[in-house]
C-alpha cells in the first residue's frame, strides 16, 4: 500500500488540496504549525476509506491514487455521491473503470484485492476527534464477536474484516507487548532482541488478567465469564485453563466521586511465556491473538491486565510492570507491535503525532525504528506510515520527497509545499531557520534581542551612553561565547548595510512569514552586489 497522489476540493481548510506522495518510500512525514492542516489531511483520509468500507456516499469530493497489491488503483468521488473506481491490473499499465462489487472484493484468503486490509489511527492527544470516526467500524466488530458461533453470518469468515479501519489507544500497547511473547522461530527472535537492544525487556514474567462483572447480563453462555458468548468467551476459556488456581472474589470498585460498589471479580495467572504460549496455540496468527486480548476490553469484562517484564542489567535487571514502562516506550511498543502484527496485509497508518514522548535519542532513532520492522514485511512496499511531527529529530534524516509542510494562507487556507532541501546533513538547528519551521533563530528570546540590540549600536554614533551600554552587552554576551570584534571589513560593512535597511519587525517576529523570508533574502543578496561592485 503506498499513496501516490491526493486531491481534495474542500475539507474543513483543505480547499482545493493536491498533495503528491513519495511512493518509493513507506513514510510521509507532515510537519507545519498548528492548525494548519496536517491533522485535516489525517482526518480526510481515515474519512474517504471508512466511507468506502462502510459503502456510505462521499464526505467530500475527492480523486486519490495508490498502489496496492501491485495494481494502480483510482478513486474519484464527488460530495454525496457514490465514488467510482478504477484500476490497472499487474504488470499492465491501462486502467480500466471497476464496478463496486469488483473493488469490494477479496482474494481466497480474505485479503481485498484493490483496497488496504487494514487503516490504522492514533493520535497520542486527548482529543477523540479522530477516535470518533473509527467508532462505526468498532461496534460493527463488536457485535459480531460477542455473538455466539451459531448466531454469526456466515458470510464473515474474519472477524477483522469488519474492522479494516482500527483506532490505535495506550491499552494496544499492552497488547501488543504480550503478542510479542508467544511466537517463535528466527523472526520472533529478532523482535525480541530489539525490545532487549532498545527497550532493556529481557523476557515475560508473568501476566495477571483481572476481569471484573460486565455491565450487561447474558443468558445462555458461559457462566464462569457472567454468561458472555462469542470470541470473547472462546478467549477466556483458553485462558482460564492455562491460569495458575484461578481465584474469584469481590472487591469495591469506585464508580464515581460517591460511589463503590462491590462487583465480582475473576483473576486469571499466567506464571510466564509458556502459559501465555498455550492461549496462543490455537490462533492463526499473532494479529488474531492481538484482537482475542482486546475483545476482553471491548466486552467490558476486563478491569485491568498486570503484564510484568524483565528487564536487562542496563535497564536495571529485575521485574517491573508495563506501567513503569514510560509513556514513550508504550507508544513505541504500540505502533511497532501493529506493524509486526500485519506483516502480511497491505496496511495504511495514520498517526498524529506519535512521537510526543520520546526522548532525543529515540527521536533520531524513530524512524529507524519503524523501519526495522517494515523490512520484516512480506512486501517492503505493504504499508504507507503517514505521520505528522512537530520534531525535527524524528525525521532529519529524510530526504524532501517524504516531508510535506503545512502552512496557512491568509485566508486561512491549507498550503501544502515540499521543503527547498533535505532535511538530511542539514543538522537541527539548519532545520529549525529553513523553510520546515521558519524560525529567525534558535536562540533563547533573551539572548537574540541582546544580538540584535548589539549589532545595531556597534554601527551608531559613538556617544558616552552608547559605548556604555555596548560594553555592558559586550561584557554580558562574551561569558555565553559571543565575541563582538568583527576581523573581516567586508563583513563589518555587511552589517551596517542590514542593520539600516532591515524590516524593523523581523527582529521582532519570532517565526518568519514565507514573504519575510524572501525579502531577507533579496535585501542580503542586494547587499553583497553593492559589496562585490564597490571593490
Amino acid at each position: 500500500m503506498r499513496l501516490r497522489r491526493l486531491q481534495i476540493e474542500s475539507f474543513k481548510n483543505l480547499k482545493d488540496l493536491d498533495i503528491d506522495f513519495d511512493e518509493a518510500s513507506p513514510f510521509t512525514v507532515l510537519v507545519g504549525e498548528n492548525g494548519a492542516g496536517k491533522s485535516n489531511l489525517i482526518e480526510a483520509l481515515t474519512l474517504i476509506f471508512r466511507n468506502i468500507d462502510l459503502d456510505v456516499d462521499a464526505p467530500f469530493s475527492y480523486e486519490i491514487e495508490y498502489h496496492c497489491r501491485d495494481r494502480t488503483v483510482r478513486v474519484y468521488a464527488k460530495e454525496g455521491r457514490v465514488p467510482r473506481f478504477w484500476a490497472s491490473e499487474p504488470r499492465q499499465r491501462d486502467m480500466h473503470e471497476l464496478s463496486r462489487k469488483t473493488f469490494m472484493s477479496e482474494d481466497s484468503e480474505g485479503r481485498p484485492n484493490y483496497r488496504p486490509a487494514f487503516i490504522f489511527g492514533y493520535y497520542s492527544g486527548p482529543n477523540q476527534r479522530l477516535a470518533d470516526l473509527y467508532e462505526k467500524h468498532r461496534e460493527r466488530f463488536y457485535t459480531w464477536i460477542i455473538k455466539a458461533r451459531n448466531k454469526r453470518s456466515s458470510h464473515v469468515q474474519d472477524a477483522n474484516s469488519l474492522r479494516r479501519l482500527f483506532y490505535a489507544q495506550n491499552l494496544h500497547g499492552q497488547f501488543a507487548l504480550l503478542a510479542f511473547f508467544v511466537s517463535s522461530g528466527e523472526g520472533a527472535e529478532r523482535d525480541r532482541e530489539f525490545l532487549r537492544e532498545h527497550l532493556q525487556i529481557e523476557g515475560l514474567d508473568s501476566v495477571l488478567f483481572a476481569l471484573k462483572r460486565p455491565p450487561w447480563k447474558g443468558n445462555s453462555g458461559d457462566s464462569r465469564f457472567w454468561n458472555a458468548e462469542g470470541e470473547v468467551r472462546d478467549f477466556l476459556s483458553r485462558l482460564y485453563e492455562a491460569a495458575l488456581m484461578p481465584v474469584r472474589m469481590s472487591r469495591r470498585m469506585p464508580v464515581d466521586l460517591t460511589k463503590t460498589p462491590s462487583i465480582e471479580n475473576l483473576y486469571l495467572f499466567l506464571p510466564g511465556a509458556d502459559a501465555l504460549k498455550r492461549v496462543y496455540q490455537t490462533y492463526s496468527d499473532q494479529y488474531a491473538f492481538f484482537t482475542a486480548l482486546e475483545s476482553t476490553h471491548l466486552s467490558k469484562l476486563l478491569g485491568e491486565v498486570r503484564t510484568r517484564v524483565r528487564m536487562t542489567p542496563a535497564g536495571g535487571g529485575g521485574p517491573v510492570t508495563y506501567r513503569d514502562l514510560s509513556e514513550g516506550e508504550q507508544q513505541l511498543l504500540l505502533v511497532l507491535g501493529l506493524l509486526k502484527f500485519t506483516a502480511r496485509d497491505e496496511a495504511l497508518f495514520l498517526l498524529d503525532e506519535p512521537d510526543t514522548h520520546l526522548n532525543p535519542a529515540w527521536s533520531t532513532q524513530y524512524l529507524d525504528f519503524l523501519s526495522h520492522f517494515i523490512q520484516l514485511r512480506s512486501r517492503n512496499d505493504s504499508c504507507h506510515i503517514v505521520m505528522t511531527t512537530h520534531d525535527p529529530l524524528v525525521f532529519s534524516g529524510l530526504e524532501r520527497s517524504q516531508v510535506r509542510i503545512f502552512r496557512r494562507g491568509t485566508d486561512g487556507i491549507a498550503i501544502c509545499d515540499v521543503p527547498d532541501q533535505d532535511p538530511r546533513g542539514m543538522g537541527v538547528a539548519a532545520i529549525l531557520t529553513s523553510d520546515l519551521f521558519r524560525l529567525r533563530t534558535t536562540l533563547d528570546k533573551e539572548t537574540q534581542e541582546d544580538l540584535d540590540r548589539q549589532r545595531v549600536l556597534a554601527m551608531s554614533n559613538m556617544s558616552p551612553e552608547v559605548r556604555r551600554e555596548l560594553g555592558e552587552l559586550n561584557k554580558k554576551l562574551s561569558g555565553k561565547g559571543f565575541s563582538h570584534t568583527v576581523r573581516d571589513p567586508l563583513y563589518e560593512l555587511f552589517l551596517k548595510a542590514w542593520t539600516e535597511r532591515e524590516d524593523p519587525e523581523w527582529r521582532e517576529a519570532v517565526q518568519l512569514s514565507p514573504t519575510d523570508i524572501t525579502n531577507r533574502e533579496r535585501l542580503a543578496a542586494t547587499i553583497v552586489a553593492e559589496l562585490r561592485n564597490s571593490i
